[in-house]
């Protein structure tokens, strides 16, 4: 079953597929989601309320409202609109750590010699049920981004808390699972300089973990271009290159990572998703989306007072997607898989991401410009 799907002209009648379809016959029996803000169902927002009650200097993150329920846009994000075509429950990590009495662990978080951090005692919760483990502000390494980031649990620390629960429990990863991640913007917000091939590396050794306790299915996204998102545009021509440079540094090594992975490990199933192309659909032709703005924000970030049209906009804020664009990502994703699903032996058209925009990791080049941690 070894399917490296990499799929280019993606449909635009593929890509729109009423909002309303559901219940795919697709077989998974569970959904495990790994990455940054564009993925967090509430995670981040969870752990810093904790923290915030142990250090006030710990910002609640993202404001909820304007945000919603405390995801990092106006409303659902893709991995909502996901599970709920699959008919899955899918529950963030932070709702399933364990608290312990008479111990540091206050669930979501646990206090250490250094500060609160996340808590990944789950005493098997994560074992046997769909779970989001992706934190916004989280890298592809062990942590965050930021000042606050080691509170925030990179994609590596994700994926070996999910193992770890899998020891505790003596257990493999649910072979019939889908494994998703998408991850590595924000090492290009804070590494000096970046490095492509660290990132990538870091996202390998993510899959090839939980090829190794079981996983077989996996969806891993690449990088829009992160050149185009507006706090980007704001700075320029020449920094703005930059990012798209490193976009596409990022994307053509783990294209290359992904033929290596689906042709080295036995029934593996990996499944490319290019949101960059996606992205680059969406901004050529916004009104086929329903979209009348690709370079502004809906939300005003100085006074947190919203637009009246979201669903008109591509961005939410500067760095993230709005609900509609979150949209458009799920329902090409679901289009994909079930391509996959229906014949395997087919090249399917991959989705790309509008939603994939919002890529929380902006870029070394100009991080210090930056005055807001995700």
């Amino acid at each position: 079953m070894k399917n490296a799907i990499t799929a280019f002209g993606f449909s635009l009648l593929t890509l729109m597929l009423p909002s309303e379809a559901r219940a795919y016959d697709l077989d998974f029996t569970n959904l495990y989601v790994f990455g940054d803000s564009l993925s967090d169902s509430g995670n981040t927002f969870n752990s810093s309320k904790a923290g915030n009650q142990v250090d006030p200097t710990i910002p609640i993150t993202p404001q909820s409202p304007p945000y919603f329920q405390g995801r990092f846009s106006n409303g659902p994000i893709w991995v909502d609109f996901v599970a709920d075509s699959l008919e899955i429950d899918l529950k963030p990590s932070t709702d399933l750590s364990v608290v312990l009495p008479d111990s540091p662990i206050l669930s979501p978080i646990t206090i250490t010699p250094d500060g609160p951090r996340v808590s990944f005692f789950f005493n098997g919760a994560t074992t046997n049920q769909s779970v989001n483990f992706a934190f916004g502000g989280s890298q592809a390494g062990l942590a965050g981004l930021g000042e606050f980031g080691a509170l925030l649990p990179g994609l590596l620390t994700q994926v070996a808390g999910f193992t770890n629960d899998l020891i505790v429990s003596d257990q493999i990863a649910d072979p019939n699972a889908l494994y998703i991640l998408w991850s590595g913007a924000n090492d290009y917000r804070s590494v000096d300089p970046p490095n492509p091939t660290q990132v990538v590396g870091n996202i390998q050794t993510a899959v090839n973990s939980l090829y190794n306790f079981g996983a077989r299915n996996f969806l891993v996204l690449n990088l829009p271009d992160l050149g185009k998102i507006p706090r980007s545009l704001r700075l320029g021509s020449l920094l703005s290159t930059g990012f798209t440079d490193l976009t596409d540094q990022h994307n053509s090594l783990l294209d290359s990572t992904v033929n290596v992975l689906s042709q080295s490990l036995a029934d593996i199933n990996l499944i490319s998703l290019d949101a960059n192309n996606l992205f680059n659909q969406v901004l050529t032709n916004p009104g086929n989306f329903g979209f009348t703005n690709v370079t502004g924000t809906c939300l005003d970030e100085a006074t947190f007072i919203a637009c009246a049209n979201p669903d008109e906009f591509v961005f939410w804020d500067s760095i993230h997607p709005s609900t509609a664009s979150h949209q458009i990502l799920a329902e090409s994703t679901i289009a994909l898989l079930k391509s996959q699903d229906n014949d395997e032996s087919k090249s399917v058209p991959e989705p790309v991401s509008s939603a994939s925009l919002g890529v929380i990791g902006l870029a070394w080049l100009f991080r210090k410009q930056l005055n807001q941690s995700f």
